[in-house]
């Protein structure tokens, strides 16, 4: 920075240089440089990166380091409010959209209509299989549900179904198993069906409703001294092994495609609906379900199978895309398994290996096949929209026994299962 003397010695050598005299040079402080040599004209106000510079050079802009660091600190002050802000708001957001969520995943359920499925309905067979109403209470809803073939000597097969259907969804289950000499309680889970309930809650609400149902199995004097065996079937597979969480006389159980814990098939879905980003829901989607069902949240079906010596069935599809053979089903921690009762039964034919389709012998899926590419050319037809006679005269046309043909091998696999349990 120049001072007074500094501007003096310029100004006097600028006067000498106009007389034609050479200017002597000025005797420098003793610690700085000297200016005045400089033959050309310094104004007021010159920053130092001036210095040494031509008028004609062009102009220069003095950049205050000062100003600089503030504008940074500016920027990131006001980034840092932004992110905290939408942080905040992701936090308020998120539990509204979790319930949401999971109010649509588990939305009520209804029976099918007659006339207007392939599903085999309890009008089909009445004439050949009796039943008796039966109710009970599962928290502060009444699940409905029917007895099948209450004179039947054998023992008692109580079904608890998969998510989306009720108490009927298995009459073929039933009907086989009634036809070896058992009754068969089958019901419908909160808020399915004819039960009560706004919704189905959760996944682990399935293994609450069968407690409930076998709570009430053992207040009736008349199963008294009759062995009880469970069936179930991906959510109700969960539930079949879940319940040894909770006191119950159970002979055997078999648990058809059923996942080990609540939280990790609730990620597996949403990762197939949102990708990663679900693990940014993670902590609000286990906080909602803790907060609903509490230490149950937490139940996962290895530790009850492995807090019992009771036998169990672990039947699994290797093609199942719905509970993950490899990842969040029960046959998948079969190396965490100490239950010394324990068997598997892996289906791996081709077609009969996914979800749904391992109960079904491959004539009935190829038939299945069939009135689908009938259907597909309904809909097609009527961009989805069909006209209700058109579809009532489509699902007239369809075997229902033939598409819900059992494979044998697969339910006499369960049956000696429960035979060798009581010998």
């Amino acid at each position: 920075h120049l001072d007074s003397l500094d501007i003096v010695n310029c100004v006097q050598a600028l006067e000498q240089l106009i007389q034609g005299e050479p200017p002597p040079a000025a005797p420098p402080p003793p610690d700085r440089p000297v200016l005045a040599r400089l033959p050309w004209s310094l104004a007021d106000g010159l920053c130092p990166s001036q210095l040494g510079r031509r008028p004609n050079d062009g102009p220069i802009i003095c950049v205050k380091k000062g100003n600089t660091m503030k504008t940074k600190k500016k920027v990131l002050k006001i980034t840092g409010i932004v992110l905290l802000t939408l942080l905040v708001l992701f936090c308020i957001a998120s539990p509204i959209v979790v319930q949401i969520l999971m109010n649509d995943t588990f939305a009520r359920t209804e029976p099918p209509e007659p006339g207007l499925t392939s599903s085999i309905l309890y009008e089909d067979i009445a004439d050949r299989y009796d039943r008796e109403p039966v109710s009970f209470l599962s928290g502060e809803n009444r699940l409905a549900g029917h007895l099948y073939c209450g004179d039947n000597p054998e023992g008692l097969v109580v079904i608890s179904h998969g998510l989306g259907g009720g108490e009927g969804s298995y009459l073929p289950e039933m009907m086989y198993f009634a036809d070896h000499g058992y009754q068969v309680l089958c019901y419908s889970n909160t808020g399915c069906w004819d039960s009560e309930g706004k919704n189905c809650i959760g996944l682990n609400q399935s293994v609450l409703d069968l407690d409930a149902a076998l709570t009430w199995v053992e207040g009736e004097s008349r199963f008294d001294g009759l062995p009880v065996f469970l069936f179930g079937h991906s959510w109700g597979g969960y539930a079949a092994a879940a319940i040894f969480h909770f006191d119950h006389d159970i002979a055997a159980s078999a648990s058809v495609a059923g996942f080990n814990e609540a939280m990790p098939m609730i990620m597996e879905w949403g990762k197939g609906m949102i990708g990663p980003l679900i693990y940014l829901e993670q902590p609000f989607i286990w906080l909602n379900q803790k907060l609903t069902f509490g230490d149950t949240f937490g139940l996962t079906a290895v530790d009850a199978i492995n807090s019992t010596d009771t036998p169990v069935l672990i039947l699994h599809g290797n093609e199942d895309t719905t509970v993950g053979y490899d990842t969040v089903s029960i046959i998948s921690k079969k190396n965490e398994i100490s239950n010394p009762n324990v068997r598997y039964l892996v289906c791996d034919v081709d077609r009969r290996n996914g979800h749904n389709s391992l109960f079904y012998s491959l004539e009935a899926l190829d038939y299945a096949d069939e009135i689908n590419e009938i259907g597909a050319r309904i809909d097609e037809q009527y961009d989805y929209d069909a006209p209700e006679e058109v579809l009532r005269e489509y699902y007239a046309s369809v075997d229902k026994f033939r598409v819900k043909e059992l494979d044998q091998g697969f339910m006499e696999s369960i049956l000696t299962f429960y035979r060798d349990a009581v010998k």
